[in-house]
C-alpha cells in the first residue's frame, strides 16, 4: 500500500479539483444559456424599464440612449461580472487548495488575473461614457460623443476584452491539468475554450457591431441567444472533459493499486 501512495499521491487532490470544475462549468453553461433566452425573450421588456427613469426607449435619442444602457446594465455587464465571480469563488478557490497541497497552480492563477483585467475593461468600457453624458443632460446640452460611442465602438471593444477574457477563464483548468496528464482529449478542450473567445470577437468585430439602439431587433437578438447558448454548451464540455480527466487519475490509480496487490 505504501507504494500506492507514491505512485499517485495526489490523486484524491486532482479527483476534488474536478468535481470542482465540473460545478464551475454548470454554472457558467447556466449563466450563458440564462443570458441568450433572456436577451431572445425579454429584450423589449428590459428596454422598456427605461420609462421608470423617465425615459421612453422608442423615442428621442436620449429615450433609446438610456434605454440601450439600461440594456447593457441588465445583460452585458452581468455577463462579465457574473463569469468574474466565479472564476473567482469557484476556480481561484480550487487552485488555492491545489497550492496548500503543494501543488504549483501558479500559472493557472496567473491566467484568472490576467482574465480578471480584460473583465474589468468590459465593464469600464460599458460605462465610461455614463459621467459624460450625465454632465451634459445636467449643462442642457447633447453628450453626441457619448451617443457616438455607443453606436460605433462600444460593442467591438466590449465582446474583444470579453471574448479574451472568457478565453483565459476557460483554458485555466485545461492548462493546469494538462501538466499533470498530457492527456490528448485536453487538447480538444482546450480548442473549445480558443473556439469559445474567437466566436465571440469575432461576432463582436462583425454581425454585433453595431449600434445599442438597434439591440432589440429580431436579427440580434436571434444572433445574440444562439450564440450564447453555444458557448454554454461549448464551456460545459470543455469543463467535463477536464473533470472526466481529473477523475480519471484516482481511478488509474485504483486499477494499479489492484495490480500491485495481485503481484
Amino acid at each position: 500500500m505504501v507504494r500506492f501512495v507514491r505512485d499517485q499521491p495526489d490523486a484524491y487532490i486532482y479527483s476534488s479539483f474536478g468535481t470542482r470544475i465540473f460545478i464551475a462549468g454548470f454554472l457558467l453553461a447556466l449563466l450563458y444559456v440564462g443570458q441568450g433566452i433572456l436577451v431572445y425573450t425579454s429584450t423589449d421588456k428590459i428596454l422598456s424599464l427605461s420609462s421608470l427613469l423617465g425615459k421612453d426607449s422608442s423615442g428621442d435619442l436620449m429615450g433609446q440612449l438610456t434605454g440601450g444602457i439600461v440594456l447593457l446594465t441588465a445583460v452585458f455587464v452581468p455577463l462579465a461580472s457574473s463569469t468574474m465571480a466565479i472564476s473567482r469563488w469557484v476556480l481561484k478557490r480550487t487552485y488555492k487548495k491545489l497550492e496548500k497541497m503543494e501543488i504549483d497552480s501558479n500559472r493557472s492563477q496567473f491566467l484568472l488575473l490576467l482574465a480578471r483585467f480584460f473583465f474589468l475593461g468590459c465593464i469600464v468600457s460599458a460605462y465610461a461614457p455614463v459621467p459624460m453624458v450625465l454632465e451634459s443632460v445636467m449643462a442642457g446640452g447633447f453628450p453626441s460623443s457619448s451617443v457616438n460611442y455607443y453606436q460605433t465602438k462600444f460593442m467591438r471593444l466590449f465582446f474583444t476584452f470579453f471574448g479574451i477574457a472568457l478565453f483565459l477563464t476557460v483554458i485555466s483548468p485545461v492548462a493546469q491539468l494538462y501538466r499533470r496528464t498530457q492527456s490528448r482529449s485536453l487538447l480538444l478542450a482546450g480548442l473549445l475554450a480558443t473556439g469559445v473567445g474567437a466566436i465571440l470577437i469575432y461576432m463582436g468585430n462583425g454581425d454585433w457591431n453595431v449600434s445599442i439602439f438597434k439591440l432589440n431587433t429580431q436579427e440580434f437578438k436571434s444572433s445574440f441567444g444562439t450564440i450564447m447558448m453555444i458557448c454554454g454548451g461549448c464551456i460545459f464540455f470543455c469543463f467535463w472533459i477536464v473533470a472526466r480527466n481529473a477523475k480519471s487519475i484516482l481511478k488509474y490509480q485504483r486499477l494499479h493499486f489492484v495490480m500491485k496487490l495481485g503481484e
